[in-house]
């Protein structure tokens, strides 16, 4: 066999390892964005379901306690959080979600570890302008705003969501 045989065959074999190489990677890039796909949709799944609970409850602790209806935003409670002893999940209105921190495990598994994935839940209410509602308003309004972000290890990014759960009373 003669030197530029032997070449050949050595440039034919290291363009064979390199696309070999160029392969794997691009599995690995793969299953790494079809994992991180799926986290991210469980993740919007509990933010959803999160706004969702809180929603269902009522607009603040006054209207819950005096079951009145409150002609002026300044007889709404100015604390945002929950009241007493409430904690999570038997919340009874909207703002009782401020601050929570929640750990929420799932049977769905991390493929690198094999552990059940964590995922952390935690929520921020705030009164908003009503002109503006990404415009936070140091006093009581009849809207607010609840940003739920939910995180994971298994996750390159955080999930967040908002939602604006206003007042409102129809009168007979």
């Amino acid at each position: 066999m003669n030197t530029g045989q032997m070449m050949l065959s050595m440039g034919a074999m290291m363009l064979l390892s390199f696309l070999v190489l160029r392969f794997n990677s691009i599995q690995l890039t793969s299953a790494q964005a079809s994992y991180n796909a799926k986290f991210g949709i469980v993740a919007t799944s509990l933010a959803t379901s999160m706004l969702e609970e809180a929603k269902d409850k009522v607009f603040d602790e006054v209207v819950l306690d005096t079951n009145k209806v409150i002609s002026s935003a300044s007889e709404l409670s100015a604390t945002l959080g929950p009241e007493g002893t409430e904690a999570y999940p038997n919340f009874d209105d909207f703002d009782d979600y401020n601050n929570l921190l929640h750990v929420d495990s799932l049977s769905l598994k991390n493929p690198q570890t094999g552990a059940p994935t964590k995922f952390t839940i935690t929520a921020k209410v705030e009164y908003v302008t009503e002109t503006s509602p990404d415009v936070k308003s140091n006093i009581p309004t009849y809207h607010k705003k609840m940003t739920v972000t939910v995180t994971s290890s298994a996750m390159i990014d955080k999930v967040e969501l908002s939602t604006i759960f206003s007042y409102w009373h129809l009168l007979n």
